[in-house]
């Protein structure tokens, strides 16, 4: 394979081309980047199918589409071969679940082609040429597999001897010697004779079975002496006599009748009359048992049914009396409830106007107008007249009051305050700055701020020329003469350079003593300005302090004018102001208590009993407030106690009444309940009686007559039935023999063909023994002999690979099992599968695969086979490839995949001194070292790092 291109297959979505032009190419990526799915689209490309990726016998290319490729984009490979020697291209197009090939000398001329006709061309040698196509297509699909790619697990199953793993140990060995048609022949001989041999089983048993049964039927018949006829008519006349006893008649029962038929029915028409019988009977049982108690049945039926009506009329006039005591009941309940109601309101009634009462007389006592002068509630009233007034209203003249207090305690501190406020301004009235003073300071702290400014601008602006200045002068200074005292540069203008010079060290000297005067100037101009503006904020401070304490004497004098005119408008002298507002304070709770008074006494009015008596009428004197309502209120609790007593009493006639209707409700509802459950039984049994007797004598009277002849009829019957089933009995006793000498012909005439059946099928699984040990003598031999060659080359190899050497040679197994591989060290005979370790074990692996390439030639992928390698075993296994490659060029391409850096370079490292060599298309690089670099999600790209260039 020279080159291979693969798009849109698993790991690896966009088009990538790997050149296999070397002899020995290595693939080098980390993990899960497509080294494997290099090797997997090799497989897929010749064999149609990726061996890991089965799903039992069947193979589905939708597995082998890229996740990540985009919708429409179906796998695809191709490849340019040589093949027997000729170019020839390549590819293969996944299209749904199957796939097709194309192959041709050339990309252009390829055609569509077979897989039967694919596979001949590239493994001709894998099956015979007259093998059925599919099985020539499957041999040379596990052929190409097992000897082209090698996998993990591949290479583990060389060398493993474990149960579990010998059968496929085997099939690889197969694959790899090119000898699977023979394998395959071997077990399908085996298949088909264990398929015979179950089928032999049961056709055995069955022979036997039937063997025994014509012995049975010999011995049995043995000791009949009747002959033919006289059977026959012996049990013809016996079922003869049974149909007429059954009333069948003797219809059907001539000569060409079946006498088997006709025993069914007959037993089946017997079992029918037996059973209508037997419940026939049964009923008649039932009824003779209850013969005596039908009339008293009867009467107990027709007197429960009275005493039902009468109990049911009976509870219903009860219940229609229950309802009436009981809404008599709810009625005085309901009144109760509204009287307790008018005793807790008058309860509340009298507990509100006695608080409100005491709460008036209280305020009075406080205002000092509770005097010794008899007053009423009205006069009170007309004296009040705040009393009169919203509630909203007496609210606001409160807090106007409560405002103008606070205000008034608080004056005392404000005239002391004003008393301050003078004298800080007279002691600074001196310090006072007159407006046209104050505008001098300002004009004066800006011009020496613009001054300074000034100064310092003109000082910032001559430093810095200045010093360009001395430092062109430096440079000046230094300049080289070229020897003469006639410079064209320094004698312009000048007698001399001596002149120019000592003019500008003249500058030099003076130019520090000027910068130095100039910052002298700002300095001065800065502290100049800083003067003028302290004056100034001195100043303005001083007038800002007085105008702060003048604007606060201003509001001090504001809030006592306010105050004045306050106390002026709610009529309150100026000198009294304190006493008066707590007097007014008091007036004010007097007005609210006796307005509360007044509202609840008219609220409660219309609410309480007997609402037509006045409740604290407007003459009520003030002072006997407290025994008026105790007066009033006596009256009224008195009444509503009468009242409640008297509907107690009401109450509990109606609750007895109640009971007692309750207790005759219960008991004639008890009474009813047992009547009918009487009744319900009592019916039902003589139902049942009744239903009894029409099983038992359908049609017939009810009556002792009647009941004598069923009996009768009853036992008529049971000996007729009796007889005939005699006479069946008699007739199967007499057909049974004449059955069993029928049977016995049967059997004879069946058993002879199956007793030939079962020897041709004895001589088949035979023949399919004898030919699958002539297939597994020559699987034996052939392999041994392979195997035998195989390892004179196994051993070289596995000995330069082996570093570490321990075993001197290996050798094949014995006898049959030749494939269990076994090692020689020193006079002991060790076995790779338990002895070696897990590298030695596939240390020996790879030699043998790498031992069956060099004799088939052609390519051959290994995916990761050097992981197991230890340091030294990797270096000796590069010298074997080295050694191949060289030795094989013509005839042999390795294609190696690994995750190992190192390993790459220390095969660049081999190969590095080895120039061209010859390979069938000419000279070529002998290795070639592979990059990959992404993943199937964001791409996977290539890249040859050795050779360069």
């Amino acid at each position: 394979m020279r080159s291979l291109g693969i798009s849109g297959f698993r790991g690896i979505s966009d088009p990538v081309r790997f050149d296999l032009s070397a002899p020995l190419t290595l693939v080098f990526a980390p993990n899960g980047t497509g080294k494997t799915t290099m090797c997997e689209a090799a497989e897929w490309l010749l064999t149609s199918q990726v061996e890991r990726l089965k799903a039992g016998k069947d193979f589905n290319a939708h597995v082998l589409r890229s996740k990540f490729a985009v919708v429409d984009q179906a796998p695809s490979v191709e490849a340019d071969l040589f093949v027997a020697g000729a170019p020839r291209f390549l590819a293969r197009h996944a299209e749904g679940a199957h796939s097709h090939a194309l192959s041709g000398t050339m990309r252009i001329n390829a055609t569509r082609v077979g897989p039967h006709e694919l596979l001949t061309l590239l493994a001709p040698a894998a099956a015979a040429d007259e093998a059925h196509h599919l099985t020539a297509i499957n041999l040379r699909q596990r052929w190409l597999k097992g000897t082209r790619f090698l996998s993990a697990e591949a290479l583990a199953a060389l060398v493993d001897t474990d149960e579990e793993t010998i059968e496929r140990r085997t099939q690889v060995f197969a694959d790899l010697l090119g000898i699977r048609h023979l394998l395959d022949a071997e077990r399908q001989c085996e298949k088909y004779a264990s398929e015979l041999s179950s089928r032999l089983r049961p056709l055995a048993q069955l022979n036997e079975q039937q063997l025994a049964e014509i012995r049975d039927l010999e011995l049995a018949l043995e000791g009949a002496v009747m002959d033919e006829s006289a059977r026959t008519v012996s049990a013809r006349s016996e079922a003869a006599a049974a149909a007429m006893l059954l009333e069948l008649g003797r219809d059907g029962l001539d000569d060409g009748a079946s006498l088997d038929d006709w025993l069914e029915a007959l037993t089946a028409t017997y079992r029918r009359q037996r059973h209508a019988h037997d419940l026939r009977s049964a009923a008649m049982q039932r009824v003779e048992a209850q013969w005596s108690a039908r009339g008293s049945l009867k009467a107990t039926v027709e007197e429960n049914t009275v005493l039902e009506s009468r109990l049911a009329a009976e509870l219903a006039h009860i219940e229609e009396r229950g309802r009436a005591a009981a809404a008599a009941l709810t009625e005085r309940t309901s009144e109760r409830e509204v009287a307790d109601e008018a005793a807790r309101a008058l309860a509340s009634a009298k507990d509100r106007l006695g608080n409100l009462s005491s709460s008036l007389l209280a305020a009075l006592l406080d205002a000092g107008l509770l005097t010794g002068t008899p007053q009423s509630l009205a006069s009170l009233s007309n004296h009040l007249v705040e009393a009169r007034w919203t509630e909203a209203a007496r609210r606001d003249r409160r807090r106007q009051l409560a405002s103008l207090k606070t205000s008034l305690e608080q004056s005392a501190g404000a005239i002391e305050r004003l008393r301050l406020i003078d004298a800080e301004i007279d002691r600074r009235a001196p310090e006072r700055v007159s407006e046209e003073a104050m505008a001098i300071l300002r004009r004066g702290a800006a011009d020496a701020d613009a001054e300074a400014r000034a100064a310092r601008t003109t000082l910032d602006a001559s430093a810095e020329p200045v010093a360009r200045l001395q430092a062109a002068a430096r440079d000046f200074l230094s300049h080289d003469h070229g020897g003469t005292s006639r410079c064209p540069t320094c004698a312009h203008d000048w007698d001399n350079p001596a002149a120019l010079s000592a003019a500008i060290e003249n500058t030099l000297v003076a130019g520090p003593a000027i910068l130095e005067t100039m910052r002298r100037v700002a300095d001065f101009a800065s502290e100049t300005a800083q003067a003028a503006r302290t004056r100034l904020d001195a100043a303005m401070s001083v007038a800002a302090t007085i105008a702060a304490l003048e604007k606060e004497r201003a509001a001090l004098a504001a809030s006592a004018e306010e105050r004045a005119r306050d106390a002026a408008w709610l009529g309150l002298s100026t000198d009294r102001t304190l006493e008066e507002i707590a007097a007014a304070d008091a007036r004010l709770n007097v007005a609210d208590a006796l307005a509360a008074l007044i509202a609840a006494r008219n609220a409660l009015s219309p609410t309480l009993p007997n609402s037509r008596a006045p409740l604290l009428p407007p003459e009520t004197m003030v002072s006997g407030l407290l025994d008026q309502l105790a007066t009033t209120f006596g009256i009224r609790e008195q009444n509503i106690h009468l009242q409640l007593a008297e509907l107690s009493k009401a109450i509990e006639t109606a609750i007895a009444d109640r009971d007692q209707l309750r207790a005759s409700h219960a008991g004639t509802q008890q009474r009813l309940r047992e009547c009918r459950a009487t009744l319900r039984d009592r019916a039902a049994e003589l139902a049942g009686l009744h239903t009894a007797w029409d099983a038992a004598a359908p049609d017939a009277e009810w009556s002792d007559s009647a009941l004598a002849t069923l009996k009768t009829e009853l036992a008529n019957d049971i000996q007729r039935l009796q007889s005939a089933d005699a006479h069946i009995e008699a007739s199967r006793a007499a057909w049974a023999s004449e059955a069993r000498r029928e049977r016995l012909d049967t059997l004879r005439s069946a058993i002879s063909p199956s007793l030939e059946r079962q020897r041709r099928m004895a001589a088949r699984i035979a023949a399919a023994n004898r030919a699958r040990a002539i297939f597994q003598k020559a699987y034996a031999t052939t392999s041994r002999k392979q195997a035998q060659d195989l390892s004179r080359v196994v051993n070289p190899l596995f000995a330069r690979m082996h570093a570490n050497r321990v075993f001197d040679r290996i050798n094949l197994g014995e006898d049959s099992d030749f494939l269990h591989w076994l090692a020689d060290a020193g006079g002991e005979q060790l076995d790779p599968g338990k002895d070696f370790s897990q590298g030695q074990r596939q240390d020996l692996a790879l030699a043998l695969f790498l031992a069956r390439a060099r004799s088939l030639g052609g390519t051959f992928f290994l995916d990761e086979p050097v992981i197991h390698l230890d340091d030294l075993n990797r270096v000796g296994l590069l010298d074997i490839l080295r050694a191949t490659i060289l030795e094989n060029s013509k005839s042999l391409n390795l294609v190696i995949t690994t995750s190992s850096r190192a390993l790459a370079r220390h095969l660049i490292e081999k190969f590095a001194a080895i120039g061209q060599i010859e390979t069938p298309s000419g000279l070529s690089d002998p290795l070639r070292v592979i990059e990959l670099d992404g993943n199937g999600r964001s791409g996977v790209s290539l890249s040859t790092i050795y050779p360069l260039g």
